[in-house]
């Protein structure tokens, strides 16, 4: 069972704490629960479960989440939370270059606990992710650049081979026909794709000069090799790969940051998506979506996530807020009852807006970048934690920001969005 928690705040010592009441039907060991790790334990109210779930909130927003793998098998509270809140799940990172290609032509798709998952959890709905990105490369990969190339043949051409074969390897594996990872009408679980991942910089030019940080390249041996023709040439092979599965439905997305806080890059990815969409395979476009990832903050204004979710709607193809969570604050500052505050309320504008901007024919849904603060990117050591930017704790419990994003998805849109 999952506690629903009542939150009763105040600061001590410049730190949040959470205090409250035990009530009937929740154990003592739900108590003296930790928020925070910084400087002493943060006690948490536990109220009894509500009944309330994020995959039935609204039938017009499939609700996603982003799976770690090993917690799914091996984290039985987690793996319970999947099942029970969600209709769609990403891989967080399963399905990155880097764990289906770690060596050049040798493609390991043994891990099948993504499928098996969703299989099991009533057929649940998955988001590929993600087939091309300038991270999550293998080093074989990363290391081409330097290598000898074979005679007669370009960088470029080694390189569009190499996206060439990835995709049309990866998708014929989740699309198989013969695969048993099927819904109910005989059609594959995995529905669609982030194609390409990032391709733009935040002053809206495509990445390119090689720049290592922490081991990770923020400019893309892609464009550096192939040239911007890498993002339609991925779509390309993405539709033939798919079309030639049987699949005629797989959609295909380009997924990127800062739609909402960079002006140059939301007409950048404006303009590169309504070119792509003018390019067809078989009579369809190649792309059919874009993923919008917001991760944002509690001070990210909504005037700005108001005029990237009307800008990328009016470009007719599928809209999916595909990476959310809402960060509490700069990491190494303590968390506050006004934070937290601020962060539930920032979780309820943004479902209504995307009800309220987004036509129901055009939503993906919502993703939440990850399940709770525990297996969130935006980690914690064990003595402090960083952030706090989930819809649930360090023990998977609902925090006031999941309510809200609950009453967002459901309640009536009022004017004043």
């Amino acid at each position: 069972m999952t506690c629903e928690k009542e939150f009763i705040m105040k600061i001590s010592m410049g730190f949040l704490v959470l205090t409250g009441i035990v009530h009937p039907g929740c154990s003592k060991d739900a108590l003296q629960k930790e928020l925070s790790k910084d400087n002493g334990v943060k006690n948490v109210q536990v109220l009894a479960d509500t009944g309330k779930v994020l995959q039935f909130a609204n039938p017009n927003v499939i609700i996603g989440a982003a799976v770690n793998v090993k917690l799914l098998a091996t984290d039985g509270i987690y793996r319970d939370l999947v099942k029970k809140q969600y209709n769609s799940i990403s891989p967080e990172n399963a399905m990155k270059m880097i764990n289906l290609q770690p060596q050049e032509g040798n493609f390991d798709f043994s891990d099948k606990t993504i499928e098996n998952v969703a299989l099991d959890f009533g057929k649940k709905r998955i988001h590929g992710h993600t087939l091309v990105w300038h991270r999550g490369l293998p080093n074989w990969v990363k290391n081409l650049e330097t290598t000898t190339l074979p005679n007669g043949t370009t960088r470029a051409q080694q390189m569009d081979s190499i996206l060439s074969r990835h995709i049309r390897t990866v998708i014929a594996n989740y699309d198989n026909p013969a695969s048993i990872y099927k819904d109910n009408n005989g059609k594959p679980l995995l529905k669609s794709w982030d194609v390409v991942n990032e391709a733009l910089d935040d002053n809206g030019d495509y990445r390119a000069t090689q720049n290592i940080s922490n081991g990770e390249d923020k400019g893309s041996i892609w464009y550096r090799t192939i040239g911007k023709s890498y993002v339609q040439k991925a779509f390309t092979y993405a539709r033939k790969a798919a079309e030639a599965q049987g699949d005629t439905d797989l959609k295909l997305f380009y997924n990127d940051y800062g739609h909402e806080y960079s002006a140059k890059k939301l007409d950048s990815i404006y303009k590169m998506v309504m070119a792509l969409k003018q390019i067809t395979f078989n009579g369809k476009p190649i792309i059919d979506g874009i993923g919008m990832q917001f991760h944002i903050n509690i001070n990210t204004s909504l005037a700005n996530i108001k005029n990237a979710l009307i800008k990328m709607k009016s470009t007719g193809l599928l809209i999916h807020i595909a990476e959310l969570d809402i960060s509490l604050n700069k990491p190494g500052l303590p968390f506050s009852a006004a934070a937290l505050d601020a962060q539930k309320q920032k979780y309820k504008d943004v479902a209504m807006l995307y009800r309220k901007y987004v036509p129901a024919n055009q939503r993906w849904g919502i993703t939440l970048w990850n399940v709770g603060d525990k297996d969130s990117w935006l980690t914690y050591t064990s003595n402090t934690q960083v952030d706090a930017a989930c819809l649930f704790d360090l023990d998977y419990g609902q925090k006031p920001a999941f309510f809200q994003f609950y009453d967002g998805l459901n309640l009536d849109i009022p004017a004043s969005y």
